[in-house]
């Protein structure tokens, strides 16, 4: 988790607004510019005194959050479970093609367990079920430590 990452230590020791932003923003695409208006200000001298181990701290933190969060979103349409949910639930299936890789997909797709219904409000065929837990375990997987776990049993 980046709370426990040294260079955001060492920003957020510095600057707690600073630290308190990149947390925030942490893994979503706010991320990037802000951390590039941030970087800009420094290094031109509009942030008077900035200190330069915050300065590079700040650039690995960058470079780190392009390595983990990269710009270009894996293609759900590849994906076989993906294109069984989309085939039955299209509206459900693009929901959870925009909100893949962020904060917001536990909650929808726990909203969507607990409903128990598609978009029509009929309940889930078993080989939707399948693919929704597939698409959860495969989300688990890939975005491990960066947002909470979807427990099917809590679900």
């Amino acid at each position: 988790m980046i709370s426990k990452h040294p260079d955001y230590v060492l920003v957020s020791t510095t600057f707690p607004m600073f630290g308190a932003n990149i947390k925030r923003l942490w893994g979503s695409k706010e991320f990037k510019p802000y951390m590039k208006e941030l970087i800009e200000a420094a290094q031109s001298g509009a942030k008077q005194g900035f200190p330069l181990d915050v300065l590079k701290a700040l650039l690995r933190l960058e470079d780190l959050h392009g390595k983990l969060h990269p710009d270009e979103k894996p293609k759900m349409q590849d994906n076989e479970d993906f294109q069984k949910l989309s085939a039955v639930f299209p509206v459900m299936a693009q929901k959870i093609d925009t909100l893949w890789g962020g904060a917001e997909f536990a909650p929808y797709v726990s909203a969507v367990l607990q409903s128990s219904k598609g978009d029509d409000g009929a309940a889930f065929p078993f080989e939707t079920l399948m693919s929704l837990h597939a698409l959860i375990e495969k989300h688990n997987h890939d975005y491990a430590g960066q947002f909470a776990a979807i427990s099917l049993w809590a679900a």
